[in-house]
């Protein structure tokens, strides 16, 4: 016996056509999201970087230059301008700036990496919200937003210090009577060891 007519597979054609126009409409999003974040390339991230130096660097140099004056003070106030330690402490001061320096790069390749992850963040989101709409035209107006919100870049955080190995210790020493004969000047050879063996720890070597 015979039974109705053609189509007899309970609906699965429709649903399988269903299933191909909404992949369709999946792919048609992706596309348009990816419209949308190809202002995010590599040059964009280089520039990301270029823009942490450009706000790094002064800072850097304005610290060595206020630290340096600080040093040359307080050695010229000690009698130790002209001595090995005075060019023992400005080799330490320019070891530091050499570091701070490359600090400063290394922050700005790590800003941007956070630019990129950022980027890539907003378009896993983007793509999770296209799964579940499978609206392409959403996907394309939520795109344009993401991106503008990413173009809008937050700012960076002030550099701290970074010669703090240089900062204090003569000034202090002065501070504690290195002209009088008090315990100044000797505290500042007990703290760099001057005239004894160097020992370990937290002190610069």
């Amino acid at each position: 016996m015979c039974f109705g007519g053609g189509g007899g597979d309970g609906g699965a054609a429709q649903a399988r056509a269903d299933e191909e126009a909404r992949q369709a409409r999946i792919k048609q999003g992706v596309a348009n999201i990816d419209a949308q974040f190809a202002q995010f390339g590599d040059d964009y991230f280089n520039k990301r970087k270029q823009a942490y130096t450009n706000f790094a660097m002064p800072q850097v140099g304005e610290q060595f230059k206020q630290n340096a004056d600080q040093l040359a003070y307080s050695l010229a106030r000690s009698g130790l301008g002209q001595s090995s330690e005075g060019a023992r402490q400005g080799g330490i001061l320019m070891r530091d700036n050499a570091m701070a320096r490359q600090q400063v790069a290394e922050g700005a390749t790590g800003e941007a990496q956070k630019a990129r992850q950022a980027v890539e963040d907003q378009r896993s989101n983007l793509i999770s919200q296209l799964q579940a709409s499978s609206d392409p035209t959403m996907a394309a107006n939520n795109a344009l937003r993401q991106a503008g919100v990413l173009q809008m870049q937050t700012g960076f955080n002030p550099v701290a210090n970074l010669f703090q190995n240089t900062t204090g210790v003569l000034s202090a020493a002065n501070s504690a009577g290195a002209y009088s004969g008090g315990p100044g000047l000797g505290a500042y050879k007990d703290y760099f060891g001057i005239g004894k063996s160097r020992s370990s720890g937290n002190r610069v070597v």
